[in-house]
């Protein structure tokens, strides 16, 4: 469907066309490139009809044309303002991804830090103790210092800081086929967030008219 600005612009062009179809008429030239002073100074042009092209050409200027070129120029106003505006929304984009990705780092390096600090603790802790029993039993030493004993004290850490990780969401609808990764992909997108999801599953029983 044709805008405002499409059908004035018709009407300024076939206004355009009327006038010079007329003037090319009366001055009997072939094309509108050969109207000149000469050909409209010419004696079968009255001043009558001259008065009656200017104003024609006058109206078709102040009514049409320039009114059309107004909303071009504020159009394109407005449309500068917005590509500077997207700009500005563009860097403030940035610079908050900048911060979280910063922020994201820090709370990892936080965390390798503090399971590093865990497990070496722990293991401090751990050989004392058997040091201490190696006293009493010699033989059963070796046993208590196995790499399986130490690996396992290593696991249990790494095992708690993973657990940290898990996020809890309630009140989300169940479907019967539902594919609950995506579901779950597209509740933390809706507030920034694209954790790698690498398992997920509903708790507990599930119960009619109601949501787990």
């Amino acid at each position: 469907m044709p805008t405002l600005a499409d059908r004035t612009l018709k009407l300024v062009k076939e206004g355009r066309d009327d006038i010079m179809k007329d003037i090319i008429k009366q001055t009997k030239v072939s094309g509108n490139s050969e109207i000149t002073c000469e050909a409209l100074f010419s004696r079968n042009i009255t001043k009558e009809t001259l008065c009656y092209w200017v104003y024609d050409l006058c109206r078709l200027v102040n009514e049409e044309a320039i009114p059309l070129m107004e909303d071009a120029a504020a159009s394109l106003n407005q449309l500068d303002e917005l590509r500077a505006q997207n700009r500005d929304d563009q860097k403030t984009i940035i610079t908050s991804q900048s911060e979280v990705i910063g922020k994201r780092d820090k709370e990892i390096r936080v965390m390798k830090e503090s399971l590093q600090s865990t497990v070496k603790t722990e293991i401090k802790s751990y050989a004392s103790a058997v040091t201490k029993s190696c006293n009493a039993i010699t033989k059963s030493c070796s046993d208590i210092l196995a790499p399986k004993r130490i690996c396992s004290a290593i696991q249990t850490g790494a095992e708690s800081a993973e657990r940290r990780k898990n996020v809890i969401i309630y009140g989300v609808m169940e479907k019967a086929d539902e594919d609950l990764p995506t579901l779950v992909e597209s509740v933390l997108a809706e507030v920034g967030e694209k954790p790698l999801i690498r398992d997920c599953c509903r708790v507990g029983f599930k119960k009619p008219d109601s949501i787990r």
